[in-house]
């Protein structure tokens, strides 16, 4: 634990909003960052994730939305896979994902 950073309360602000960058994804082609996790995803057309492995991928696969995890970690049983789930043009969803496939739509993703 030698390396862990404490963030003072405007770092950790900063970070949680997408001061890393962020990126407007319109095409079906896998988006990841070397630079953090996304944070946040901005919904700017109704969207649709790939189905399978790679459509939305967790950070930890049963804390946050993923495209297999159905969020065991919060409740044994009463969260699902987001796959084939049409996200609504003006939602955000927040959360830490590693990377994500759009089968549909648009969306800008926020890196923290």
């Amino acid at each position: 634990m030698a390396d862990l950073h404490t963030y003072s309360v405007q770092e950790a602000q900063n970070a949680a909003l997408g001061q890393k960058g962020s990126i407007l994804v319109t095409g079906t082609t896998a988006v990841t960052t070397s630079m953090g996790v996304f944070v946040a995803i901005q919904f700017i057309e109704d969207t649709v994730f790939a189905s399978a492995s790679g459509g939305l991928i967790a950070e930890t696969e049963q804390l946050y939305p993923d495209d297999a995890g159905t969020g065991t970690a919060i409740d044994s049983n009463g969260g699902a896979a987001i796959d084939g789930v049409t996200f609504p043009q003006g939602m955000t969803i927040f959360g830490r994902w590693d990377g994500f496939t759009l089968a549909s739509g648009k969306v800008i993703g926020y890196i923290g």
